[in-house]
Parts: C-alpha cells; structure tokens; sequence
C-alpha cells in the first residue's frame, strides 16, 4: 500500500475523520481523466464533507499525478497496488477502498475515473439517500430518464443488456433495480458492516444486493456518457469474470437463486427417474409399472437429500425427527406436483392437438407448472423454519433456559430479574451489554413484546447472505407489574420472526413464579 499526499497510510482507517461520503474510485492508467475528476467532484460536492480515495493499479504516470492532486487538496488519497496487492483486478480494488474508509465515512460511492459516470451526479444520488432513508442508491443507465449512449459499439450495448438480463433472470436480488451490473452507486456503510465481499470480476454491486437482499434500494437515472480520454479496458476475460461471479453467487449464497438450485435438483431426479426405470425393467425384467413406481420414488427421495444439501441448506431442522418428517411430507408434494404436470398436459393433448411437436410443447408446459408447484409447496410446507414446542412450566430456570436457547436456536438465553436485571438459570454467564440493556428497558417501559436488531449489525463473516445480530425480549407480568424480563439473543442468517415472538410470548404468560 502507498503514502498518500497528506503523508498518512490512507488504508488505515483510523487515520482519517469522519466524513459524509467518500468516493471510492479504481484506477488504471487514467492520468490524463484524474485531474478533470477531482475538479467536477469539488464542484458538484461544494459545502458536504466528501473524501475521494483512489485505488490504483496503474503502470503509467497516475499515481504521480494522483499524489500531486492529494498535496494540493487533502480530500484526495491514494491507495497504490503493487505487485500480488492486484490480484482479482477492479473487484478487489473496490473492495480494497470501501474496507479502508467505511468505519469513517457515512456512505460510500463507487464510481469510475473515466467520466463516463457524470460527478455532478453524486450529489443527488447523496440527497435521495437521505431523502429515502435508502441503502443503497444505484445510478441507472435503465431507468426512465437514463441512457447508456455512451457504450462503444453495439457488441458492447448488447453485452451489457444481455448481462443485466442474465443477473436478474437467475437472482431475485437483482430485480430491484433495473441496472445491477452498473459501477456507480452510493451505500450505506453501515447497511453492509461486517460483509466480507469476495466479487469476481468487476460487478460488486451485483454482490451487494445478493447478499444483503434486505436492502433497501432506490435508482437515479443517469446519462452514461463517453469516454473522456484513454482506452476502455473491456475485454473477453472480463466477460468470463462476470459469469464466473454469476457461478460463484450462485454456489456459496445459499439463498441466491433457490428456484434454479430447485429445477437443478429437479432435473438430476429426472435422470435417477429414467436410469432407475431402465435398470429394472431392462436388468431385472421388473414390472414397467413397478419399475416406474420405484423410479418415481427414489427420484423423489434423491430430489429431498439435495434440496436439503444445497437448495435450503440453510434452513436448519430442529431434530432427526423432524428431519425425518420432512422427507416423508416431500413424497405427497411432488404428487400434487405431478398431479399439476397431469392437468395441464392432459386437456392441452385432448382438447387441442395431439400432433408432434405440440404434444412434447405440452408436456414441456407441464413440467413448468409442476416444477413451480412443487417449489412452492416446497418452500412453505417441506422446508419451512421449524417451529418450537412448548415449554413445561414447571421445570426449573436452567432447565427453562436451556429449552428456549434449543427451540429458538438462540446464542444465549437469560430469564432476566427486575429491577436489579439479573439473569437467573442462564446456561452460560453473560454480562448485558448496553445494546442488551436498552432493548430491555424498552421493554419494561412499555410492556410488549420486542423483536429487535440490536444494531443493526452484522457479524464478520464468509461471503453468505446477512447475518444479524438480533433479540427477542418478551415481558413477564404479575398482575400490571413487570417482574422479569425473559431475552434471547441470536447471531444467525436466519433472523427471528415473528411467530418466534408469539411462541415466547405465550410462554411468558405464565413465567411469573419463576421469578419468586
């Protein structure tokens, strides 16, 4: 990393006051676009507190040019790569930019230094944030009122359609803008502390809005313009990048895409149907009808492992038996699944025509609606979050911990005494912290029950969809008094829900002895 020209290591972000925005811009030989940049951006940022880091890969003069800039104007630094420091290109000097700046700036923009993204833009895009009380503000090439005139060429205007297209066809994430693949946006920094973003290519937004699909996103149309000076650096291997991100999304992620991780399980049941009804009628004269019986019911065993494995492996079972009842609930659903095959494919066949290639069109149309049946039925039947059982209230308050601190699949569970808010029976000792604390004032305060991100937060982690930091704080009442406080705090991709709340709730009801 380099020295920027104010002589501070500008990734080091305890170095730096806090700011409004800070424009986070990848550089590689742009030193003839830098100076006109930094020139806009001071223009159109007139009276906010901005801060502009550069990121630079360059081989030419840029980074002189970029130190020349910072010694004349201190909101201008430089972050220098050198050597493996630009291992993963544009992705990771994004990445290496927002990490450096996002404890001291409020929102961070990412932009380019080519000035095809407009700097007076920024401005607006800042005041729809905070208008909106938006996560992220995304400038559209897309929206109405935009234009993206400033693509070289039709080749490269259809690469950039066809990948929009291709992000939003496999991830609902992606819909809620209508230019996912665009490299100007604003975000919230604290809307995304604690993500570890590990973009292939150069579309971190992309990564964003997949996973944190809790974001809220707004757009500003925007003109994209051509090149002020130097050559576009697109390139085939930037194409195979972008659908290497795609891949990678779609792998790790584990609720990124869950429809098409549905029809790919779906598709390798097909198979085990097919080779299954070939073996036995084929290898061991088996009965056509019994070999299909046999077909259709591994296939629906083997389509409920790799659900479970992959499609929602992160909906967590509540026990072996549970587990258990799950697979044999998935046997009556890929029934109405076939049932919904059968009802569209059987009247289209009788009513319309029976003729090639229409008859393969219909039984085509009827795995549609079986495969949409069945993901539905899926999500909402087989692999819903579990919910708890009751509790004994007789047990003692360990015992009562330790039963909610299961069932809820909490982190810590404390049966919290007033006023002196000690927790009794806690499996584990854990002192409140302040974030604890006020959720459990509020809840004594008013005397409802709470679900709160305490926050909100997230914790470090892998790539994977937003862990939060959030609680459940139920009152316990005797008559109009508040006695105690029962509190579960959990840190998971799985926040708590509502009826979490209504299970802990009726619990509550009738926790008062054990407060006595």
């Amino acid at each position: 990393m380099s020295v920027g020209g104010s002589g501070r290591l500008h990734d080091d972000p305890q170095g730096l006051a806090r700011v409004r925005i800070t424009l986070v811009v990848p550089t590689r030989n742009e030193a003839d676009n830098v100076p006109r940049l930094v020139r806009e951006l001071g223009s159109g940022l007139a009276g906010i507190d901005y801060r502009v880091v550069f990121v630079d890969d360059s081989t030419d003069e840029t980074p002189e040019v970029i130190r020349k800039l910072a010694a004349e104007d201190g909101r201008v630094t430089l972050i220098h790569r050198e050597g493996s420091d630009r291992e993963g290109g544009l992705s990771t000097a994004v990445t290496t930019g927002m990490d450096s700046v996002s404890r001291n700036s409020e929102y961070t923009c990412v932009m380019d230094a080519d000035l095809q993204h407009p700097p007076e833009k920024v401005r607006e895009m800042l005041e729809f944030a905070r208008e909106s009380g938006a996560d992220v503000v995304v400038a559209s090439r897309y929206a109405p009122g935009g234009s993206y005139a400033g693509l070289s060429g039709p080749v490269r205007r259809a690469v950039s359609v066809g990948s929009k297209y291709l992000a939003q066809i496999v991830f609902k994430e992606a819909r809620k803008t209508s230019d996912p693949m665009t490299g100007f946006f604003i975000v919230r920094n604290e809307a995304i502390s604690g993500i570890q973003f590990r973009p292939t290519g150069f579309k971190i937004l992309l990564e964003i809005l997949v996973c944190a699909p809790e974001l809220k996103v707004v757009e500003a149309p925007f003109n994209f313009q051509a090149r002020n000076a130097g050559v576009s650096k697109a390139s085939l291997r930037q194409g195979l990048d972008y659908l290497s991100h795609i891949l990678s999304l779609f792998w790790y992620v584990p609720a990124a895409g869950r429809f098409w991780k549905f029809a790919l399980v779906g598709a390798s049941g097909v198979l085990v149907n097919i080779l299954t009804l070939v073996v036995l009628a084929e290898f061991f004269n088996a009965s056509k009808v019994i070999a299909w019986m046999f077909g259709v019911g591994l296939s629906i065993l083997s389509n409920f492992l790799l659900n479970n494995a992959f499609t929602w492996r992160d909906i967590r079972h509540s026990s072996h038996i549970h587990f258990l009842l799950r697979g044999a609930l998935a046997y009556p659903v890929a029934i109405v699944g076939i049932g919904a095959n059968f009802a569209v494919y059987y009247p289209l066949l009788k009513y319309v025509t029976e003729a090639f290639p229409y008859y393969v069109i219909f039984s085509f149309l009827g795995i549609v609606a079986a495969t949409g049946v069945n993901f539905i039925l899926s999500s909402r039947l087989v692999f819903r979050p579990s919910l708890p059982k009751s509790l004994d209230p007789e047990a003692s308050p360990k015992d009562i911990s330790r039963d909610i601190q299961r069932e809820l699949k909490a982190d810590w569970v404390g049966l919290i005494r007033l006023p002196d808010l000690t927790p009794i029976g806690a499996p584990a000792h854990r002192d409140l912290t302040t974030a604890d604390r006020s959720v459990v004032d509020m809840v004594t305060s008013t005397n409802h029950p709470t679900l709160a991100v305490t926050g909100p937060r997230r914790l470090p982690q892998a790539r994977t969809n937003t862990r939060w930091a959030n609680s459940l704080a139920v009152p316990v009442l005797r008559g109009e008094q508040t006695v105690g406080v029962v509190y579960a705090t959990r840190n998971s991709t799985e926040p708590f829900t509502e009826n979490d709340l209504h299970w802990l709730t009726a619990y509550a009801s009738t926790a008062a002895p054990i407060f006595d």
